[in-house]
């Protein structure tokens, strides 16, 4: 019997860990140019996919401030490529530290509570949580106390052995994995 699948996504965290293995494969595609709906397809198999959950923190535009004026447009058209597909996007914030260091604040909460709500609501049977931060051990033994499962979705280099540790099930993904997901060259 197939089951009811919510991808969640760590907007950031997957970011920064496409990243280094779309450098290892020497493409130049960005995540701009990646398919989430077809990777969330394929990793659901053939269970039913129910929704594909983005978190990301919103980057606010500053006065005379090229970089985040960059930054801004980078997401600006992320998210339209995100909507364009069909997936949910939830914002939290990003902060910049002196030294002009960025930073996001209260994403992971806000994705481990629409998980852990989510899970309370019975809109789902498995979780696949595309992420390899640890503080969302916490939040996937809650969702496995109500009754679901959570598949943990990583890249090996960066793995959370928490989430490794505690999910019902892990899937690290490879480079050759993912470069279907990207346009032809």
């Amino acid at each position: 019997m197939n089951k009811r699948v919510f991808v969640f996504i760590d907007g950031s965290n997957f970011y920064f860990k496409l990243k280094n293995l779309i450098t290892k494969l020497g493409g130049k595609c960005g995540l701009i140019d990646f398919n989430f709906r077809k990777f969330a397809e394929w990793l659901v198999g053939e269970n039913n996919l129910i929704e594909i959950r983005y978190y990301l923190g919103v980057i606010k535009r500053e006065c005379n401030n090229s970089k985040s004026e960059r930054l801004y447009a980078d997401q600006q058209r992320l998210i339209g490529k995100l909507q364009q597909q069909n997936i949910i996007i939830t914002l939290g914030q990003v902060i910049r530290h002196p030294g002009k260091i960025y930073h996001e604040k209260g994403v992971d909460v806000r994705l481990a509570v629409e998980m852990i709500i989510f899970a309370r609501q019975d809109k789902y049977d498995i979780a696949y949580l595309v992420s390899s931060d640890t503080d969302l051990v916490a939040a996937v033994e809650e969702v496995q106390s109500i009754g679901k499962d959570v598949q943990y979705v990583g890249i090996p280099k960066g793995q959370s052995f928490g989430l490794s540790k505690i999910a019902n099930d892990v899937r690290l993904l490879r480079g050759e994995e993912i470069e279907q997901f990207f346009p032809l060259n």
